[in-house]
Protein backbone atom coordinates (compact mmCIF):
# COMPACT_ATOMS: atom_id res chain seq x y z
CA UNK A 1 0.00 0.00 0.00
CA UNK A 2 1.10 3.80 -0.52
CA UNK A 3 2.38 5.57 1.87
CA UNK A 4 0.60 9.13 2.66
CA UNK A 5 3.42 11.04 1.55
CA UNK A 6 3.34 8.86 -1.93
CA UNK A 7 -0.62 9.47 -2.51
CA UNK A 8 0.29 13.22 -1.84
CA UNK A 9 2.77 13.50 -4.47
CA UNK A 10 0.40 12.18 -6.91
CA UNK A 11 -2.12 14.98 -6.51
CA UNK A 12 -2.40 18.05 -8.51
CA UNK A 13 -3.46 21.49 -8.70
CA UNK A 14 -6.94 22.56 -9.86
CA UNK A 15 -5.53 23.76 -13.34
CA UNK A 16 -3.68 20.63 -14.22
CA UNK A 17 -5.63 17.35 -15.62
CA UNK A 18 -3.40 14.21 -14.99
CA UNK A 19 -5.00 11.14 -16.82
CA UNK A 20 -3.95 7.81 -16.84
CA UNK A 21 -2.87 4.64 -14.96
CA UNK A 22 0.18 4.19 -12.79
CA UNK A 23 2.15 1.27 -11.99
CA UNK A 24 2.56 -0.61 -8.75
CA UNK A 25 3.80 1.35 -5.95
CA UNK A 26 7.38 0.83 -5.92
CA UNK A 27 7.27 2.07 -9.60
CA UNK A 28 4.84 4.93 -8.60
CA UNK A 29 7.35 6.03 -5.98
CA UNK A 30 10.43 5.53 -8.33
CA UNK A 31 8.99 8.76 -10.16
CA UNK A 32 6.84 11.65 -9.86
CA UNK A 33 4.35 13.70 -12.58
CA UNK A 34 2.88 16.94 -12.99
CA UNK A 35 1.25 17.30 -16.70
CA UNK A 36 0.30 20.55 -17.47
CA UNK A 37 -1.83 20.70 -20.43
CA UNK A 38 -4.27 23.80 -20.81
CA UNK A 39 -2.44 26.70 -22.01
CA UNK A 40 -2.46 29.83 -24.05
CA UNK A 41 -1.14 31.52 -27.09
CA UNK A 42 2.79 31.05 -27.17
CA UNK A 43 3.03 28.63 -24.46
CA UNK A 44 3.70 25.06 -24.96
CA UNK A 45 2.29 22.34 -22.59
CA UNK A 46 4.78 19.98 -20.72
CA UNK A 47 5.38 17.01 -18.75
CA UNK A 48 6.76 17.10 -15.95
CA UNK A 49 8.92 14.24 -14.30
CA UNK A 50 10.74 14.10 -10.94
CA UNK A 51 12.67 11.56 -9.74
CA UNK A 52 12.35 9.82 -6.25
CA UNK A 53 14.91 7.10 -6.57
CA UNK A 54 18.65 6.87 -7.86
CA UNK A 55 17.46 6.46 -12.12
CA UNK A 56 19.90 5.04 -14.21
CA UNK A 57 17.90 5.82 -17.31
CA UNK A 58 14.62 7.82 -17.91
CA UNK A 59 13.03 7.29 -21.15
CA UNK A 60 8.80 8.93 -22.53
CA UNK A 61 7.58 7.34 -25.60
CA UNK A 62 4.38 9.10 -26.59
CA UNK A 63 2.10 8.99 -29.49
CA UNK A 64 -0.41 12.20 -30.33
CA UNK A 65 -3.82 11.24 -32.30
CA UNK A 66 -2.70 12.80 -35.37
CA UNK A 67 0.01 10.20 -36.13
CA UNK A 68 2.41 12.30 -34.44
CA UNK A 69 5.18 10.49 -31.92
CA UNK A 70 7.12 12.45 -29.54
CA UNK A 71 10.59 10.07 -27.99
CA UNK A 72 12.69 11.91 -25.49
CA UNK A 73 15.70 9.83 -23.64
CA UNK A 74 15.79 12.09 -20.00
CA UNK A 75 18.92 9.91 -19.18
CA UNK A 76 19.99 9.63 -15.69
CA UNK A 77 18.22 11.35 -13.05
CA UNK A 78 19.49 11.79 -9.40
CA UNK A 79 16.78 12.02 -6.36
CA UNK A 80 15.28 14.85 -6.36
CA UNK A 81 15.93 15.94 -10.00
CA UNK A 82 13.14 17.45 -12.33
CA UNK A 83 13.44 17.02 -16.57
CA UNK A 84 10.66 18.55 -18.56
CA UNK A 85 9.66 17.22 -22.17
CA UNK A 86 7.59 19.92 -24.05
CA UNK A 87 4.79 19.36 -26.16
CA UNK A 88 3.60 20.71 -29.28
CA UNK A 89 2.69 24.27 -29.00
CA UNK A 90 0.19 24.61 -32.17
CA UNK A 91 -3.14 25.98 -31.01
CA UNK A 92 -5.67 23.27 -30.65
CA UNK A 93 -6.89 19.53 -28.58
CA UNK A 94 -4.86 16.91 -29.02
CA UNK A 95 -4.96 13.60 -27.11
CA UNK A 96 -1.63 12.01 -25.95
CA UNK A 97 -1.40 8.36 -25.16
CA UNK A 98 2.18 5.92 -24.52
CA UNK A 99 4.67 5.11 -21.70
CA UNK A 100 7.61 6.53 -19.12
CA UNK A 101 9.98 4.04 -18.59
CA UNK A 102 12.22 4.07 -15.70
CA UNK A 103 15.58 2.59 -15.01
CA UNK A 104 15.91 1.79 -10.95
CA UNK A 105 18.39 -0.67 -10.05
CA UNK A 106 19.56 -2.26 -13.47
CA UNK A 107 15.39 -3.16 -13.94
CA UNK A 108 13.31 -1.29 -16.16
CA UNK A 109 9.73 -0.16 -15.02
CA UNK A 110 6.61 1.08 -17.10
CA UNK A 111 4.18 3.59 -15.97
CA UNK A 112 1.21 3.96 -18.88
CA UNK A 113 0.08 8.12 -19.21
CA UNK A 114 -2.51 8.84 -21.37
CA UNK A 115 -3.54 12.90 -21.61
CA UNK A 116 -5.25 15.75 -23.55
CA UNK A 117 -3.76 19.38 -24.34
CA UNK A 118 -5.27 22.39 -24.77
CA UNK A 119 -3.33 25.42 -26.56
CA UNK A 120 -5.86 27.98 -26.73
CA UNK A 121 -5.93 31.24 -28.94
CA UNK A 122 -5.21 34.93 -28.17
CA UNK A 123 -6.99 35.57 -25.26
CA UNK A 124 -9.73 37.66 -25.64
CA UNK A 125 -13.18 39.05 -24.34
CA UNK A 126 -16.07 40.58 -25.61
CA UNK A 127 -18.77 42.02 -23.48
CA UNK A 128 -22.07 43.51 -26.21
CA UNK A 129 -23.25 46.45 -23.46
CA UNK A 130 -26.52 46.27 -24.87
CA UNK A 131 -27.34 42.81 -23.80
CA UNK A 132 -26.20 42.96 -20.10
CA UNK A 133 -29.70 43.14 -18.07
CA UNK A 134 -28.42 44.31 -14.77
CA UNK A 135 -32.09 44.14 -13.44
CA UNK A 136 -32.47 40.24 -14.36
CA UNK A 137 -28.95 40.08 -13.51
CA UNK A 138 -27.37 38.56 -16.25
CA UNK A 139 -24.68 39.31 -18.46
CA UNK A 140 -23.49 37.31 -21.96
CA UNK A 141 -19.77 37.72 -22.55
CA UNK A 142 -17.70 36.28 -25.40
CA UNK A 143 -14.82 34.38 -23.86
CA UNK A 144 -12.12 32.86 -26.06
CA UNK A 145 -10.51 30.48 -22.81
CA UNK A 146 -12.05 27.16 -21.88
CA UNK A 147 -11.35 27.79 -18.03
CA UNK A 148 -11.00 30.61 -15.72
CA UNK A 149 -13.01 32.90 -13.67
CA UNK A 150 -15.31 36.01 -13.85
CA UNK A 151 -15.43 38.38 -10.97
CA UNK A 152 -18.37 40.99 -11.27
CA UNK A 153 -18.37 44.27 -8.64
CA UNK A 154 -21.53 46.60 -8.99
CA UNK A 155 -21.45 50.34 -8.04
CA UNK A 156 -24.34 52.34 -6.82
CA UNK A 157 -24.59 55.57 -8.74
CA UNK A 158 -23.53 57.33 -5.45
CA UNK A 159 -20.73 55.83 -4.23
CA UNK A 160 -20.13 54.17 -1.24
CA UNK A 161 -19.96 50.13 -0.43
CA UNK A 162 -20.34 47.80 -3.85
CA UNK A 163 -23.81 46.61 -4.09
CA UNK A 164 -22.97 43.56 -5.16
CA UNK A 165 -19.80 41.03 -5.88
CA UNK A 166 -19.98 37.66 -7.43
CA UNK A 167 -17.09 35.63 -8.34
CA UNK A 168 -18.04 32.39 -10.95
CA UNK A 169 -16.27 29.78 -12.26
CA UNK A 170 -15.90 28.33 -15.97
CA UNK A 171 -14.28 25.31 -17.42
CA UNK A 172 -14.86 23.43 -20.54
CA UNK A 173 -16.73 26.67 -21.92
CA UNK A 174 -17.02 26.50 -25.74
CA UNK A 175 -15.54 30.12 -26.82
CA UNK A 176 -17.93 30.01 -29.75
CA UNK A 177 -21.01 30.28 -27.87
CA UNK A 178 -21.85 33.34 -25.03
CA UNK A 179 -20.92 32.44 -21.48
CA UNK A 180 -23.34 33.83 -19.25
CA UNK A 181 -22.72 35.37 -15.76
CA UNK A 182 -25.19 35.51 -14.07
CA UNK A 183 -26.34 37.03 -10.32
CA UNK A 184 -29.17 37.87 -7.96
CA UNK A 185 -30.99 40.24 -9.13
CA UNK A 186 -30.56 44.13 -7.18
CA UNK A 187 -33.64 45.33 -5.37
CA UNK A 188 -36.15 47.02 -7.54
CA UNK A 189 -35.25 50.75 -8.07
CA UNK A 190 -31.67 50.71 -7.81
CA UNK A 191 -29.37 53.27 -9.64
CA UNK A 192 -26.17 51.39 -10.67
CA UNK A 193 -23.20 53.79 -11.74
CA UNK A 194 -20.29 51.43 -12.65
CA UNK A 195 -19.60 47.60 -13.32
CA UNK A 196 -16.29 46.65 -12.81
CA UNK A 197 -16.02 43.08 -14.88
CA UNK A 198 -12.80 40.92 -14.54
CA UNK A 199 -12.00 37.35 -16.65
CA UNK A 200 -8.90 35.69 -16.15
CA UNK A 201 -8.10 32.33 -17.69
CA UNK A 202 -6.22 29.36 -16.70
CA UNK A 203 -2.93 30.77 -17.35
CA UNK A 204 -3.36 34.06 -15.01
CA UNK A 205 -3.95 36.42 -18.37
CA UNK A 206 -7.01 38.73 -17.52
CA UNK A 207 -9.05 41.71 -19.07
CA UNK A 208 -10.64 44.22 -17.33
CA UNK A 209 -13.73 46.31 -17.91
CA UNK A 210 -15.64 49.30 -16.70
CA UNK A 211 -19.16 49.39 -17.72
CA UNK A 212 -21.22 53.17 -16.53
CA UNK A 213 -24.92 52.63 -17.48
CA UNK A 214 -25.58 55.61 -15.31
CA UNK A 215 -26.80 58.22 -17.13
CA UNK A 216 -29.09 60.97 -15.75
CA UNK A 217 -31.92 63.15 -17.75
CA UNK A 218 -31.81 67.02 -16.63
CA UNK A 219 -35.18 68.32 -16.10
CA UNK A 220 -35.23 72.06 -17.77
CA UNK A 221 -37.45 74.52 -19.51
CA UNK A 222 -36.91 74.09 -23.31
CA UNK A 223 -35.11 77.28 -24.87
CA UNK A 224 -37.03 78.42 -27.33
CA UNK A 225 -35.03 79.57 -30.83
CA UNK A 226 -36.75 81.89 -33.85
CA UNK A 227 -36.96 79.95 -37.46
CA UNK A 228 -34.33 78.82 -38.69
CA UNK A 229 -32.26 80.30 -36.13
CA UNK A 230 -29.34 78.62 -33.66
CA UNK A 231 -28.92 81.92 -31.78
CA UNK A 232 -30.00 82.25 -27.75
CA UNK A 233 -31.97 85.47 -27.80
CA UNK A 234 -31.22 87.17 -24.55
CA UNK A 235 -35.04 86.66 -22.64
CA UNK A 236 -34.28 82.55 -23.28
CA UNK A 237 -31.20 82.55 -20.58
CA UNK A 238 -32.20 82.71 -17.69
CA UNK A 239 -33.78 79.15 -18.49
CA UNK A 240 -30.40 78.26 -19.43
CA UNK A 241 -29.10 79.54 -15.64
CA UNK A 242 -31.61 77.31 -14.16
CA UNK A 243 -30.48 74.44 -16.02
CA UNK A 244 -26.55 74.83 -15.15
CA UNK A 245 -27.45 75.01 -11.44
CA UNK A 246 -29.64 71.25 -11.90
CA UNK A 247 -26.59 70.08 -13.98
CA UNK A 248 -24.34 71.21 -10.91
CA UNK A 249 -26.63 69.50 -8.73
CA UNK A 250 -26.08 66.35 -10.06
CA UNK A 251 -22.65 66.50 -10.83
CA UNK A 252 -22.41 67.41 -6.81
CA UNK A 253 -24.27 63.67 -5.71
CA UNK A 254 -22.41 61.54 -8.62
CA UNK A 255 -18.78 63.58 -7.83
CA UNK A 256 -17.29 59.59 -7.40
CA UNK A 257 -18.66 57.90 -10.27
CA UNK A 258 -15.83 58.86 -12.61
CA UNK A 259 -15.43 61.40 -15.63
CA UNK A 260 -18.64 62.45 -16.40
CA UNK A 261 -20.09 64.07 -19.31
CA UNK A 262 -22.53 66.53 -20.48
CA UNK A 263 -24.47 65.74 -23.48
CA UNK A 264 -26.62 68.01 -25.32
CA UNK A 265 -28.63 66.22 -27.65
CA UNK A 266 -31.19 68.89 -30.48
CA UNK A 267 -34.23 67.51 -32.24
CA UNK A 268 -36.89 68.56 -34.62
CA UNK A 269 -40.04 68.63 -35.48
CA UNK A 270 -41.13 66.92 -39.45
CA UNK A 271 -41.97 70.18 -40.46
CA UNK A 272 -38.61 70.51 -43.69
CA UNK A 273 -36.56 68.48 -45.21
CA UNK A 274 -34.81 65.67 -42.92
CA UNK A 275 -31.44 66.83 -43.90
CA UNK A 276 -31.92 70.39 -42.81
CA UNK A 277 -33.40 69.91 -39.77
CA UNK A 278 -30.57 67.65 -39.04
CA UNK A 279 -28.20 70.26 -39.74
CA UNK A 280 -30.69 72.74 -37.58
CA UNK A 281 -30.84 70.38 -34.30
CA UNK A 282 -26.71 69.95 -34.74
CA UNK A 283 -26.44 73.92 -34.70
CA UNK A 284 -28.81 74.38 -31.93
CA UNK A 285 -27.28 71.56 -29.53
CA UNK A 286 -24.03 72.92 -29.98
CA UNK A 287 -25.12 76.76 -29.58
CA UNK A 288 -26.30 75.59 -25.72
CA UNK A 289 -23.80 73.89 -25.38
CA UNK A 290 -21.13 76.89 -26.05
CA UNK A 291 -23.36 78.69 -23.63
CA UNK A 292 -22.67 76.13 -20.88
CA UNK A 293 -18.96 76.30 -21.41
CA UNK A 294 -18.62 79.74 -21.63
CA UNK A 295 -20.62 80.33 -18.49
CA UNK A 296 -18.30 78.16 -15.99
CA UNK A 297 -19.13 74.46 -16.68
CA UNK A 298 -16.21 72.99 -16.82
CA UNK A 299 -16.82 68.80 -17.36
CA UNK A 300 -16.07 67.81 -21.07
CA UNK A 301 -19.50 69.07 -22.86
CA UNK A 302 -20.64 66.67 -25.94
CA UNK A 303 -23.38 67.79 -28.83
CA UNK A 304 -25.02 66.08 -31.71
CA UNK A 305 -28.27 66.71 -33.61
CA UNK A 306 -30.80 64.15 -34.13
CA UNK A 307 -33.18 66.30 -36.48
CA UNK A 308 -36.46 64.27 -36.82
CA UNK A 309 -35.01 60.86 -35.88
CA UNK A 310 -35.47 60.62 -32.90
CA UNK A 311 -38.93 61.67 -32.43
CA UNK A 312 -40.99 62.17 -28.92
CA UNK A 313 -44.14 61.99 -30.11
CA UNK A 314 -44.26 60.08 -33.95
CA UNK A 315 -46.22 62.14 -36.26
CA UNK A 316 -46.44 61.64 -40.17
CA UNK A 317 -43.77 64.12 -42.30
CA UNK A 318 -44.64 67.76 -42.02
CA UNK A 319 -46.08 67.78 -38.80
CA UNK A 320 -45.37 70.87 -36.90
CA UNK A 321 -45.77 69.14 -33.03
CA UNK A 322 -43.64 71.60 -30.42
CA UNK A 323 -43.07 68.50 -27.91
CA UNK A 324 -40.52 67.63 -30.87
CA UNK A 325 -38.69 70.52 -31.07
CA UNK A 326 -36.44 69.71 -27.82
CA UNK A 327 -33.12 69.26 -26.69
CA UNK A 328 -31.95 66.48 -23.99
CA UNK A 329 -29.26 67.61 -21.41
CA UNK A 330 -28.10 64.47 -20.44
CA UNK A 331 -25.19 63.20 -17.60
CA UNK A 332 -22.96 60.33 -18.39
CA UNK A 333 -19.91 58.51 -18.52
CA UNK A 334 -20.27 56.77 -21.75
CA UNK A 335 -21.83 57.95 -24.96
CA UNK A 336 -25.38 57.47 -24.04
CA UNK A 337 -27.65 55.67 -26.53
CA UNK A 338 -31.38 57.24 -27.05
CA UNK A 339 -33.90 54.25 -27.68
CA UNK A 340 -36.21 55.85 -29.78
CA UNK A 341 -33.90 56.07 -32.57
CA UNK A 342 -31.42 53.79 -34.71
CA UNK A 343 -29.11 57.11 -35.54
CA UNK A 344 -25.57 56.71 -34.75
CA UNK A 345 -24.86 59.66 -32.88
CA UNK A 346 -21.33 61.12 -33.85
CA UNK A 347 -20.63 63.25 -31.01
CA UNK A 348 -18.68 66.54 -30.72
CA UNK A 349 -16.78 68.15 -27.95
CA UNK A 350 -16.83 71.80 -26.81
CA UNK A 351 -13.77 73.35 -25.89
Amino acid sequence: MRSAAARQRLLVPVFFLLLGSFPPAAQADAIQFRMITKVGLGQRPKLEITALQELQRVEVMLNRDDGKNVGQNLGAMGVGETREVLLDGKPGKHHYSGRVTCVVDGEPQDSQVYFDTLVGGEFTVIVDKTKVDLVAGRMPIQVSSPDGKVELRILGASGGDPLLEHEQEFADHDPAIPLFVTWKPLAKGTEVGRVDLKVTDASGAFKSFALFPWSVYIPHEEVNFATDSASIDRAEVPKLQASLGKIGDALAKHKDLGPIKLYIAGHTDTVGAAAYNLNLSRRRAQSIAGWFRKNGLRIPIAYEGYGEFALLVATPDNTDEPRNRRVDYILSVEDPTLKATDFQAAWKLIK
